[in-house]
């Protein structure tokens, strides 16, 4: 590891506040504002879901983002830009009132704000090299951040909703919160980028503070990867296992207010409490997931957590074929489908940049792609599985999407990853 790595012991660190605000902004204020708001103002729940749909597809940006990033040494100003760009969309909702005129351009500028946040800040981790244990706690304390984001964004949008402020009101706070955010995502991430380009970029110094401030120089030429290189190599592979996870996961989660009711009994409201009690879970369970990628590395803890969506989504199909099943069976597959989320979320980063050929940002940014194609995918195939076949043929989709990703895992990666384990080529158990 480089010695210019500072606070090297610090799971957490201030330029996390950035992760913060994805869970603010993705997680509480676009997911519990902008579907109603669209509903109220035209009057169409079909609309709601295709302003939704279009943030979710924007991400696919994040290839061409995350590569900016990498070849203008920029991934302090794109970070900060797409926190930024948080607080531009909620404004723009906010003025828009009665019209739906941009709602599309307000989707896409959130969107494109979320896939550049998203696909630089696990850079500042991944990027530098670290030793295992030392990624592994600093994945966690970023990972911790936006679920804590999202209830910080939950609580203030239910304050807001209780005090009976209107939607423009509390797109208003929204973009007040997000542009405080950005500025102190900007302010804190200085020295960590210094870090990062200090690995990244070796042979480049900068002359003095104030060249070092900038985030726009350009960095030494990075060599052109093509759409081949990117498919037909072994991380074009695990984009593929990244795409069928995503379905799986976001296939199922897409229809789970229906799934619930309509094939185990369980009631809405039910549903809603199990789903709450998963996020807490889930925040709980980042802290084992972090010291297993500490102790065996990311591909393991990708891989329990790919073979836990397997195991859940399959027993919730199973129990669905049951008359009258037990519901407590159905409701423990199902949380064992949402508990696979922090093993398989915090190792997903490491474990692209571990089978790159190419730059951290590059990398992450064709994560978040395929993250958000799998989920389109996944929502779309699944609402058409459900309309002809039953809710419980959702189930069963995302049990082969999951059987399938295993299978490339354990016949794919593994092999790959133990080859380079001989050749020396692991990575620095510290």
């Amino acid at each position: 590891m480089s010695d210019t790595v500072e606070h090297e012991g610090r799971g957490v660190q201030p330029w996390m506040v950035a992760n913060l605000a994805m869970g603010a902004g993705f997680s509480a204020f676009i997911a519990l504002l902008v579907p109603p708001y669209v509903s109220e103002v035209t009057g169409d729940a079909t609309a709601a879901g295709v302003v939704m749909a279009v943030i979710s597809l924007a991400a696919m940006l994040g290839p061409v983002i995350g590569t900016f990033a990498d070849r203008h040494a920029a991934h302090r100003l794109v970070m900060s830009l797409g926190v930024l760009g948080l607080s531009i969309g909620f404004a723009a909702f906010a003025l828009a009132s009665d019209s739906a005129n941009f709602y599309a351009i307000d989707a896409i500028v959130l969107g494109v704000s979320v896939a550049a946040a998203s696909a630089v800040g696990p850079v500042f981790i991944v990027g530098l090299g670290l030793p295992r244990r030392l990624e592994a706690k600093r994945m966690t304390g970023y990972s911790l951040a936006m679920p804590a984001g999202q209830v910080l964004g939950g609580v203030i949008v239910g304050v807001a909703a209780s005090a009976g402020w209107s939607y423009s009101a509390r797109f208003w706070l929204a973009a007040g919160l997000c542009l405080v955010l950005a500025i102190l995502t900007w302010v804190t991430s200085k020295e960590p980028e210094r870090e990062l380009h200090a690995v990244m970029y070796p042979s480049t110094t900068h002359a003095s503070d104030a060249e070092a401030d900038s985030s726009t120089d350009e960095s030494p030429s990075i060599a052109k990867v093509t759409l081949r290189q990117i498919l037909g190599s072994m991380f074009g592979l695990f984009l593929l296992i990244s795409v069928l996870t995503s379905m799986a996961n976001n296939g199922i989660n897409s229809q789970i207010s229906n799934i619930m009711p309509n094939v185990y009994g369980i009631s809405e409201a039910e549903t809603s409490t199990l789903i709450s009690i998963a996020g807490v879970l889930n925040m709980i369970l980042f802290v084992p997931a972090g010291r297993l990628m500490a102790k065996r590395g990311a591909l393991p803890t990708y891989t329990l957590g790919v073979a836990m969506r397997l195991v859940g989504a399959l027993g919730m199909a199973a129990v669905g074929m049951i008359s009258n099943s037990p519901a407590l069976l159905a409701v423990g597959f199902m949380q064992l489908l949402y508990q696979a989320n922090p093993f398989a979320r915090l190792a997903q980063p490491g474990t692209a940049v571990r089978f790159a050929t190419f730059p951290a940002g590059m990398a992450n940014g064709w994560l978040i792609a395929g993250s958000a194609l799998g989920s389109f995918a996944g929502a779309l195939l699944g609402g058409v599985l459900a309309d002809t076949y039953g809710f419980n043929a959702v189930n069963w989709m995302g049990a082969g999407a999951a059987a399938g990703s295993i299978a490339l895992v354990v016949f794919g990666l593994w092999p790959a990853n133990t080859a380079d384990d001989q050749d020396g080529q692991a990575p620095d158990d510290g």
